[in-house]
């Protein structure tokens, strides 16, 4: 219930009455508030009113908004100078914002003489103006409305202000509502402003988010949103490195001069698509001959390089990770086990699509599988990691198969599911019986999928094999060896079926970079394609270095995959997935299962 407001100060300026208080309550200290009131009701009527006007600021922070109300409307504001008035009709706005009381907040909001604020109290009445547009539930009029009022402000810096709130509304509209505003009949500040908010709305894609609102500054130079851009609207993604040179350490002599080659004509290829003024200086160092840190940081110094891309070897890699405080950034081509904040990492190991063949096979509901790999160290240490992150998610390996590729392949593909064991039951029960009976012959039942680890010859073998002892049904995921990269769909029909992930250089359509390259080269494609690839990428994704490490929400769309940065300077590879039919690969997008599947199901694809 509201108390009248003779009752509330009565109750708060105890001092004044001759009723005897309790023993305990006459040692209770005044609050803030009730000292403020009482050091009111003993001064003059102009230094009343102020204190009472700090006393209701006061309370507006204890969240009492109701008592603050009722202590403005008593206030005589004819004793208040025109600024504190000012503040008044502000902690009356504010309060009945709390209150939830809309109309009265605008009122206050209306009664001000906007030309009278002081720079604190306009900042102040924005904020409550913007909060009472939001919180009306149609941001959209409210945006029109800012528009029209920056539109009509001749005052830049009040302008400035005007923008800078309503990027902070439209940043609240839905991305579907913006396209929608888009179309609309708009005019050209309405439309300029719905065009930009929809530009810069992020599609993780940092490479794609540049380009639309470089298209926007490019198609509406003379807005007044370019002219005075809204504040955060420049850094949304912190600033790109713009390295005036570059040194490319590769080892372009020696037994890696063949890959070395490879990459530097994918990078120099990206480069060339560069606009000429931003292009950096690109300085090739070969790493045969500059093989030590201190080498290489003495030609950064001597060349005056900002940046350096390689190199190649993983140990010079992991001596270069072992330096402090590296003169320049380096993104290096393999990887390293320590962390380096001034080192990233952009490699085409393995080991990244054991980790997202562990979770597409969980996100399929497949938690027990069958393993099959070559016997041999790459393929061990990619089963090692295939197993870890299985279990990571609750899976396991049921059972591994370390094969070797010879003639008894399908007796050991037989012990794997155990189809031997139960042909050996049959035959033993045949002959202690003396009966002659059909035999339904059938795979273990502990396994819900089988992920292989081969190369295509092998793999080519495997997958008969597997539909030989009764295991056809059951799905196959396979990482990218089982790929050459060249479609042979008569080759590889036995591997129908599979669903394997690699980089987007090999499973989708060609970029105009590729395809450039594929023109030029005739071992772009294949396995040593991917060589190309990297170069690309290695220059296309040295501008974000900094912007996806700070964003780890962010990505680029690239020829190795969809890039990301982690804390430890790793480059993150998320590979497309596709499927072998009639002997060629299609590209597929998974959903996840509803639920675990049974034994011989397949996942669900779009």
């Amino acid at each position: 219930m509201r108390l009248p407001l003779c009752i509330f100060l009565t109750t708060l300026i105890g001092a004044c009455s001759t009723v005897p208080m309790p023993e305990k309550e006459a040692e209770r200290r005044p609050t803030e508030t009730e000292a403020l009131l009482q050091q009111a009701a003993a001064a003059d009527p102009a230094t009343a009113a102020r204190l009472r006007l700090t006393a209701a600021k006061t309370l507006i922070g204890q969240n009492q908004p109701l008592e603050a109300l009722d202590l403005l409307a008593a206030l005589d504001t004819t004793l208040l100078q025109p600024t504190s008035i000012n503040d008044v009709l502000l902690l009356q706005a504010q309060a009945a914002m709390m209150l939830g009381d809309r109309n009265l907040a605008q009122r206050a909001l209306d009664k001000l003489p906007t030309a009278m604020l002081s720079p604190s109290q306009r900042t102040r009445a924005d904020a409550l103006q913007e909060q009472l547009l939001t919180d009306g539930g149609d941001p959209v009029s409210a945006a029109r409305q800012m528009i029209a009022e920056a539109k009509a402000e001749q005052s830049p810096q009040r302008r400035q202000s005007i923008h800078n709130r309503l990027w902070r509304l439209l940043d609240r509209i839905d991305t579907a509502t913006l396209e929608q505003l888009t179309n609309e009949n708009n005019d050209f500040f309405e439309q300029g402003w719905f065009e930009l908010a929809l530009a810069v709305r992020s599609t993780g894609d940092i490479s794609r988010d540049e380009n639309a609102l470089s298209q926007w500054r490019t198609l509406w130079e003379s807005h007044p949103a370019y002219r005075l851009a809204p504040a955060g609207l420049s850094t949304q993604r912190g600033e790109k490195l713009a390295p005036r040179k570059i040194g490319l350490l590769l080892p372009f002599s020696g037994p890696l001069a063949e890959p070395a080659r490879a990459i530097s004509e994918g990078f120099f290829a990206a480069s060339l698509r560069t606009t000429p003024a931003n292009a950096p200086e690109i300085i090739s160092l070969d790493s045969t001959l500059i093989d030590t840190p201190d080498k290489l940081f003495s030609a950064v110094q001597q060349e005056q390089i900002d940046l350096i891309i390689g190199p190649l070897a993983r140990d010079y890699v992991e001596r270069l990770s072992g330096i402090s405080n590296p003169p320049v950034p380096i993104l290096a081509l393999n990887q390293s086990p320590t962390a380096n904040p001034n080192l990233y990492q952009l490699d085409l190991a393995s080991e990244q699509e054991a980790t997202l063949l562990a979770q597409q096979a969980n996100r399929s509901g497949y938690q027990r599988v069958a393993m099959i790999r070559p016997d041999a160290e790459w393929g061990a240490r990619l089963a090692r990691r295939l197993t870890t992150e299985l279990e990571a998610l609750g899976g396991a390996v049921s059972a591994e198969l370390a094969y070797t590729a010879d003639e008894t392949l399908s007796g050991q593909i037989a012990s794997l599911l155990l189809t031997d064991q139960s042909q050996a039951r049959a035959t033993e029960i045949r002959r202690v019986t003396g009966s002659r009976f059909e035999f339904d012959e059938r795979p273990r039942d502990d396994i819900d999928a089988i992920l292989i680890i081969a190369l295509p010859s092998d793999a080519r073998q495997i997958k008969p094999m597997l539909a030989f002892h009764f295991a056809g049904d059951l799905p196959v995921y396979a990482t990218s060896h089982i790929y050459e990269g060249n479609p042979d769909a008569v080759r590889d029909v036995d591997l129908n079926g599979i669903y394997f992930l690699d980089l987007p250089w090999v499973i989708l359509p060609p970029s105009p970079i590729h395809q450039s390259l594929t023109d030029k080269r005739t071992d772009a494609d294949g396995r040593f394609g991917r060589l190309y690839a990297l170069g690309i990428d290695a220059y296309q994704l040295h501008p974000y270095l900094k912007q996806l490490a700070e964003a780890p929400d962010a990505f680029l769309a690239a020829e190795t995959g969809t890039l990301s940065i982690g804390a430890n300077g790793r480059v993150h590879r998320k590979l497309p997935w596709a499927r072998f039919n009639d002997g060629v690969p299609e590209p597929v997008s998974f959903t996840p299962a509803p639920e675990a599947p049974q034994t011989g199901e397949t996942p669900s694809i779009n």
